[in-house]
């Protein structure tokens, strides 16, 4: 079993169970969640923070196809543990069950605490846009970096 906790399932898991708390009462897809996600941990680029939860990296936008599997991996988990309900409608949406929010409770630590703020920020910054206009908003931005 490997011994990092960095870019794993596990990773995601707590990170998924932090975003879906501030999310609201609605569930989310899993498209949604690993754009939000992005743009929490990078939230300096995306005008929500001071600084960018994991640090200024040329090729974050690279990370997204990764997310994504990761996520797929750590929704399945949080929904066997019950910590993360699921809805069919269009497709799978999820939202944390009372049993996550507990569990998000008990976090106590500064990136906690900095995620849930910036991830805060995203949900109420993009309520109003789509999955593919996120995703358009993502692409528009990976663009900039390339050209500089």
């Amino acid at each position: 079993m490997s011994k990092n906790l960095f870019n794993t399932p596990f990773e995601m898991e707590l990170r998924s169970l932090l975003l879906l708390a501030v999310s609201g009462e609605s569930p989310i897809s899993i498209d949604r969640v690993v754009i939000l996600d992005f743009i929490s941990c990078y939230g300096a680029d995306f005008e929500l923070a001071a600084i960018n939860l994991h640090g200024n990296n040329r090729v974050k936008f690279g990370e997204i196809s990764n997310r994504r599997s990761l996520l797929k991996e750590a929704i399945k988990t949080l929904v066997v543990k019950g910590m993360v309900d699921v809805t069919v409608d269009r497709g799978y949406l999820f939202s944390i069950s009372d049993v996550g929010k507990k569990y998000v409770d008990k976090f106590e630590c500064e990136y906690s605490e900095d995620y849930l703020k910036v991830s805060k920020e995203a949900v109420t910054k993009y309520k109003d846009k789509s999955d593919e206009e996120l995703m358009e908003i993502i692409q528009s931005y990976s663009l900039q970096s390339i050209r500089g």
